[in-house]
């Protein structure tokens, strides 16, 4: 679990993103933990990286945009939720069949070059990249890709796109913590596992800053999706077989 969490924190550190797809990847084909527990880590240990440093940045935050990806996504990751209480009980390897295509659909999306362009995206994209990433959220708690899309195309300056994701994902994870608790909760040792997570991952987090100067971001990229990948197609081969 340890080796888990240190390895998705200093890729997400180094190249930006993945955290959440690939812990979520890695505990559900080792079996390290429920999914329903799993997605509970990936949410609380999110929330307590974005925090901090939204709170620094919150006037470079895109409000109309985040106010049309919150419509769609709130609503929807609710309903990613109540899917994933169901299908954790009842269809696990279905479950696992769909993320394993979500990974792989991700990894896609992550591999599309995006051209910025000097019009602004009409509303209408904003709600529905947050409401794909709602869905996403709800179900794995793994919200980022389709919102780093959007972001990315939009003419902001990279102060303003790494505000409005992390001002997202710090009230989507907020909702996704606060609707956990009416849900499946972690055993007590889970939990207590979970409180020991949170210091190694900023511990982790303060290491991986101090190697960024030195690493060629494209190749952690590139490692990370290939990671990703692997994971996917894993995912799908072996849980494929039992639905037939």
């Amino acid at each position: 679990m340890a080796l888990c969490l240190s390895a998705a924190t200093l890729l997400q550190t180094l190249s930006g993103f993945g955290f959440g797809l690939l812990v979520v990847a890695s505990f559900t084909l080792l079996d390290v933990l429920p999914l329903t527990a799993t997605t509970f880590l990936v949410s609380l240990l999110g929330l307590v990286n974005s925090t901090t440093v939204v709170v620094k940045n919150r006037n470079a935050v895109k409000i109309p945009e985040l106010k049309l990806m919150l419509y769609t996504g709130i609503p929807l990751m609710l309903l990613g939720f109540v899917l994933l209480e169901y299908m954790s009980a009842h269809l696990t390897q279905f479950l696992n069949f769909i993320l394993g295509i979500s990974i792989l659909l991700c990894c896609a999306l992550m591999l599309v070059k995006r051209k910025r362009t000097d019009r602004p995206s009409r509303p209408r994209s904003f709600l529905i990249a947050g409401g794909v990433s709602g869905l996403l959220g709800g179900l794995f708690s793994t919200s980022g890709p389709p919102l780093v899309f959007q972001c990315y195309k939009q003419a902001w300056s990279i102060e303003a796109i790494r505000s409005t994701l992390l001002a997202v994902f710090t009230i989507g994870g907020i909702v996704r913590v606060g609707i956990a608790l009416f849900g499946t909760l972690p055993d007590l040792d889970i939990m207590f596992l979970i409180a020991a997570a949170i210091p190694l991952v900023l511990l982790v987090t303060h290491f991986s800053r101090r190697l960024t100067p030195y690493v060629d971001a494209k190749w952690i990229r590139i490692i990370a999706i290939t990671l990703l990948g692997v994971s996917g197609i894993s995912l799908v081969v072996t849980s494929a077989p039992t639905l037939v």
